[in-house]
């Protein structure tokens, strides 16, 4: 068996990211039971809230194994701190507030998550050309198109929902 890596988040901050998850799993648990049931036979409104619950519970595990896995985080000092990287979260924080911008003005979904895609993979070191965008793009339809063909969920929809899909 390997040793624990002595980088990365400390046992604390594990443990409490575990417990942060199976709370909101909760949470959401709860949140199913006061839906009301499916009128049809088929998908309801609680399938994908099933999915994300199982899926929260399963984060929540590895991160409260790797917790107890993990060495004591050692105690941080000016000199050891890592630095916060500000432009990248200006770019994350751009994208959000872009997204949040572009469905207020009637863009639609498409257009706004492409943005935030595009943004966010600039905050990750991607040049912005043309491939993030048109990544951004296609996996946006593809997540409009699920949620609303698929799961018969509305989405902010704008021009190029309407092009699309129409």
């Amino acid at each position: 068996m390997s040793e624990p890596s002595t980088t990365g988040p400390g046992r604390q901050a594990l443990a409490t990211v575990a417990a942060l998850l199976f709370g909101l799993a909760a949470v959401i648990a709860w949140d199913i039971t006061t839906m009301a049931p499916a009128q049809a036979v088929g998908v309801g409104p609680t399938a994908m809230m099933r999915i994300v619950v199982g899926l929260l519970i399963v984060l929540g595990l590895a991160h409260a194994i790797a917790a107890l896995r993990a060495r004591p985080a050692p105690k941080a000092n000016a000199e050891t701190a890592p630095a916060t990287n500000r432009a990248a979260l200006g770019w994350v924080l751009g994208g959000l507030i872009g997204m949040i911008v572009v469905l207020q003005v009637g863009a639609g979904f498409v257009i706004g998550a492409t943005w935030l895609f595009a943004a966010t993979a600039r905050a990750f070191g991607q040049p912005l050309r043309s491939r993030s965008p048109a990544i951004g793009l296609v996996l946006a339809a593809l997540v409009y198109a699920f949620f609303t063909k698929a799961l018969s969920l509305s989405l902010p929809a704008g021009p190029l929902e309407r092009l699309l899909l129409g």
